[in-house]
């Protein structure tokens, strides 16, 4: 069967990735691939605008357990998804390559899911580092690094903490995995491991500890893994994108200025309206969701009531959530 792409989320997020699903659609990508959407907690609304669209839903849940599983299905039930991650196989079988977006990421360059798609095909995995030249000279500073040791050492102790924490860091928020890689059994292993080392005080870590397990798996198990650029999942909350005005497009901030083919609102890049510099001078006003919309921060009178045709197109599709 054909690949499949899958995002996942609770009530909260779906807002999110509705927007997603509106930019895989309107991409076209909806008539080349299926689409799955793990339900970490929907509501009734929800679900039925997921079956107007034709997308195929499975609930996400625990199945096992650990020190800090009473907590998260009381306080935060949605992060039973990142274990969905995990079953994917399971959820919506008989695929050959799954291809996971989450829900605050949305597709601007549709050409990136077929080289996702080909990548896992090859290797098992494919995805991009936290890592990118724009991204030091903006958030990525030495407590990040410090960050990555705690967490590993919360999850798996301070040996592989030390072993670990100058590892680059292999981002699950976009990736292709073949169904027949060897990286899911490792992966769930390594999760599993990590969540029952962990109590209810140590919820962040708790909610890394998918994305430590898979580095965990690719290091530890020498894991083969495609490595795209940035570009493929570009972190927002480490260094905002560039607009370019010609293209009608957001850019990698650096020479050659390469489009931004995924946008991932990561972090407190999901907050509010930010400032983006452009890539032939000037700064515009964006809050980088799809549908676009961005003006320039400084317009002239003539441009005060301009926005990006994007987001005209897609009134239609806009829900509340």
């Amino acid at each position: 069967m054909r690949p499949m792409l899958v995002t996942g989320c609770d009530r909260v997020q779906f807002g999110l990735a509705w927007n997603l699903l509106a930019s895989i659609r309107r991409s076209g990508l909806g008539r080349e691939y299926d689409i799955g959407f793990i339900d970490g907690g929907l509501g009734d609304r929800e679900r039925q605008a997921l079956a107007r669209l034709g997308v195929a839903t499975a609930p996400a849940g625990w199945d096992f357990d650990f020190p800090a599983r009473a907590v998260l299905e009381r306080t935060a039930p949605g992060i039973c998804t990142l274990y969905g991650k995990l079953r994917m196989r399971e959820l919506f079988p008989g695929r050959e390559v799954y291809v996971w977006l989450d829900a605050d990421t949305w597709i601007q360059d549709a050409g990136a899911v077929p080289v996702i798609v080909a990548a896992a095909l090859r290797r098992g995995l494919a995805g991009a580092y936290e890592l990118d030249r724009t991204y030091f000279r903006a958030r990525m500073l030495p407590h990040i690094w410090e960050k990555y040791r705690e967490w590993y050492e919360l999850a798996f102790g301070p040996e592989v903490a030390a072993a670990m924490e100058t590892k680059p860091m292999f981002n699950v928020g976009v990736y292709g995995i073949a169904a027949e890689a060897p990286h899911w059994a490792a992966w769930e292993r390594f999760y599993r491991e990590g969540l029952a080392r962990q109590s209810a005080e140590q919820l962040f870590s708790v909610f890394m500890t998918d994305q430590l397990s898979i580095n965990l798996a690719i290091h530890r198990e020498a894991l083969p893994v495609a490595l795209l650029p940035a570009s493929f999942n570009w972190l927002c909350h480490l260094c905002p994108p560039m607009w370019d005005a010609e293209g009608r497009r957001l850019v990698v901030p650096a020479p050659p200025w390469e489009p931004v083919r995924i946008v991932h609102l990561s972090g407190s890049s999901k907050k509010g309206p930010m400032v983006l510099p452009g890539r032939r001078g000037g700064r515009y006003d964006t809050a980088l969701r799809y549908p676009l919309r961005i003006a320039p921060a400084d317009p002239d009178p003539a441009e005060v009531n301009a926005e990006d045709s994007t987001a005209a197109e897609a009134e239609d599709e806009e829900v509340e959530a």
